[in-house]
């Protein structure tokens, strides 16, 4: 992978120092953050905190956006490129780095693309407008004269005035507050963006030579298992650790019920923590998947309507055939061939983490709290990360790692092992969806009643032309027996599977074939 994350923040700037930095006062489209967030955070109204510019006429793309098999690698840099008017070839890519990117919420909700690509397009712009300025400075021809190829600023009536960016970027950094419109480049336009590229990280991932967290290693670093409860809800009441402590080069950590076996080799870490001996009490009565479903309807509020229109009570009057069916949706993990993995180490008040995580920011923060440090006395790198799908964001492995790295003073590897993943995933959560709905004499859908219990309201509204209708929604929490989360389109596979397969038995009803009877209901 193209990256600069293995270099100090001090690096970094070093290599840069003789670069061009721009600053433009243009105000980008932030809504995909949030205002509010945006301003708090200080997310940069300029976009130079997305690019800079070598020496060499190197290009490097920052973001907090992470590789987790989604692309990103390299259709970020096939954005910059052209809007930039260089080689994609010269393009390189820090992907979340929080010493060295700008911040940013998280990697989710397919938003790369579509939300923070046409920021980053629009840095590629301001930034060749603003360079294009700084030519005509240097060249004494007007910028509305000026083109751009692979990074060559020309003249278009004298080709052989030209200059680099890589020669504008020499000496000290140039800075210039420039007003500019950039306009981002219409399709017809586009060299690299919609072109089929090898992937960057391809040769790495097939070699076996890409670096995951959990591959991470530095000398002296102690390799963490951790007591875990043996079923959710359930609290440590005693333990003894006598047995592990006798062993050679273990080391102990306990913080109440923060138990953790440490040594040089893993195999012996897990051997040592099967040498502790722990009483935990049974915490709360056991559900199960034969009577999840029961508990989830007893357990759920009145709830609130989301949508309604016309009068069931009329749309039920009016219905020759009446179907009515409960859909019961099982919790589903994110099992991602990389477990959750992290490796922390502090080194004079800072702590370095890398972590397997969709939200390197948000790892950021919560090692902070959980050390008693600031943020900026933590750095947070993500390697390549091996699946994720909405279940790598809540980061307790990275806290895990720098509360043992601190303890003990050497760097530690926590990773969670496959049955761990699959017992402290959050899962999708289990869900029931009733619909009940009628036809009249024609075929027609008089009236659709939909109730959503924990599932959500994403896919849950109506499009189909239905007078009568009405959509609740159920949820509440402290209903599910262990932590839930975003899998993959939150709400929106439940609902959606649910909508359609009643729609499927309404169609039979009427003796109709689907897809006419959808057609006849679309508005």
């Amino acid at each position: 992978m193209s990256t600069l994350g293995e270099q100090s923040r001090r690096e970094f700037l070093k290599r840069f120092g003789g670069g061009v930095a721009l600053f433009v006062t243009v105000g980008g489209n932030l809504s995909w953050l949030g205002e509010a967030e945006a301003k708090a955070r200080g997310v940069p109204k300029d976009f130079n905190a997305f690019l800079r510019i070598g020496e060499d006429g190197r290009v490097t793309c920052l973001t907090g956006k992470i590789e987790m098999g989604q692309g990103p690698i390299t259709s970020l840099p096939q954005m910059l490129a052209d809007e930039l008017d260089v080689a994609y070839e010269k393009v390189d890519i820090v992907m979340g780095d929080t010493d060295l990117c700008p911040w940013d919420r998280g990697t989710w909700g397919s938003l790369t693309t579509r939300a923070f690509g046409p920021l980053l397009r629009a840095a590629g712009a301001e930034a060749r407008a603003v360079l294009l300025e700084l030519a005509s400075d240097s060249l004494g021809v007007p910028a509305s004269r000026l083109a751009v190829n692979d990074g060559v600023v020309f003249d278009r009536k004298n080709k052989k005035k030209r200059i680099s960016y890589a020669a504008l970027a020499k000496g000290k950094p140039i800075t210039r507050d420039v007003k500019v419109e950039a306009t981002l480049k219409e399709v017809s336009e586009f060299r690299v963006m919609g072109k089929s590229k090898l992937r960057r990280d391809s040769r790495e991932k097939v070699t076996g030579e890409a670096k995951y967290a959990a591959d991470i290693r530095l000398p002296g670093m102690l390799y963490a298992r951790i007591l875990r409860p043996p079923a959710h809800g359930a609290t440590l009441q005693r333990v003894d650790t006598a047995g592990a402590r006798k062993m050679s080069g273990v080391r102990m950590v306990e913080e109440k019920d923060f138990v953790a076996v440490l040594h040089e080799l893993p195999d012996v870490a897990e051997e040592a923590l099967g040498r502790v001996e722990a009483k935990f009490d049974s915490g709360a009565p056991p559900l199960n998947d034969k009577n999840i479903h029961a508990h989830l309807m007893k357990a759920a509020p009145r709830g609130s309507i989301a949508a309604d229109g016309g009068n069931l009570d009329k749309g039920r009057k009016l219905a020759k055939r009446t179907v009515e069916t409960t859909f019961l949706d099982g919790y589903v993990a994110h099992a991602p061939m990389e477990t959750h993995a992290a490796l922390a180490h502090i080194v004079d008040g800072k702590c370095t983490v890398w972590a397997s995580t969709q939200s390197p920011f948000g790892a950021r923060d919560k090692v902070a709290r959980a050390i008693g440090v600031s943020e900026s006395q933590v750095r947070v790198i993500t390697p390549f990360v091996g699946g994720g799908f909405g279940g790598k964001s809540g980061n307790a492995q990275a806290v895990e790692a720098a509360r043992l790295a601190k303890a003990v003073g050497r760097p530690v590897q926590v990773m969670r092992t496959r049955e761990e993943e699959f017992f402290y995933d959050t899962f999708r959560p289990a869900a029931v969806v009733k619909v009940r709905s009628g036809i009249d004499g024609d075929g027609r859908m008089t009236f659709w009643d939909y109730e959503v219990l924990f599932a959500g309201g994403r896919g849950a509204s109506q499009f189909y032309e239905i007078p009568n209708h009405r959509t609740t929604l159920r949820s509440g929490g402290g209903a599910h027996p262990f932590a839930t989360g975003a899998w993959r389109a939150p709400a929106n596979n439940t609902n959606t599977f649910a909508r359609e397969s009643q729609i499927d038995s309404m169609a039979a009803a009427a003796g109709a074939d689907p897809v006419k009877f959808r057609l006849k209901h679309l508005k």
